[in-house]
């Protein structure tokens, strides 16, 4: 690259010579997708609750949290039942469907220990006493 003779100004001389560079904008473009919940909604929770008090804010969180957790989760409520323990109940059902799951998965991880030990020693069990002859 040649070195620009102009002397005018220094200003002028610098954006003499941006112009003279090619344009790296267009040379390395590299476009983001759009963000999943965009811009707009953090800004605008941002400018509705900078100038609130925090116990306003999170009475604010608190009721958006309950009506958004019983529009997509109250159909497996028991209507007459959901009082304060009410919101605890898919909580209950996970716990008990992931204890009868594990329990499940490590009887059949033992069965399969016992029956490998078994073939590895020969016998018919682990500590089996011999069949007689």
């Amino acid at each position: 690259a040649q070195a620009c003779r102009c002397l005018v100004h220094p200003i002028i001389h610098c954006l003499h010579r941006a112009a003279q560079r090619p344009n790296l904008s267009a040379t390395m473009s590299m476009s983001l997708p759009p963000h999943p919940v965009g811009v707009k909604f953090w800004t605008g929770l941002w400018r509705e609750n900078k100038d609130l008090p925090y116990s306003e804010i999170h009475t604010k969180f608190q009721n958006w949290y309950s009506v958004a957790f019983h529009r997509k989760f109250g159909r497996y409520f028991y209507a007459h039942r959901a009082g304060k323990l009410g919101i605890t109940a898919p909580l209950v059902v996970f716990a008990v469907g992931f204890k009868v799951a594990t329990m499940y998965y490590g009887t059949l991880r033992d069965m399969a220990a016992a029956e490998q030990s078994a073939f590895a020693y020969g016998t018919g069990g682990y500590k089996t006493n011999p069949t007689p002859k």
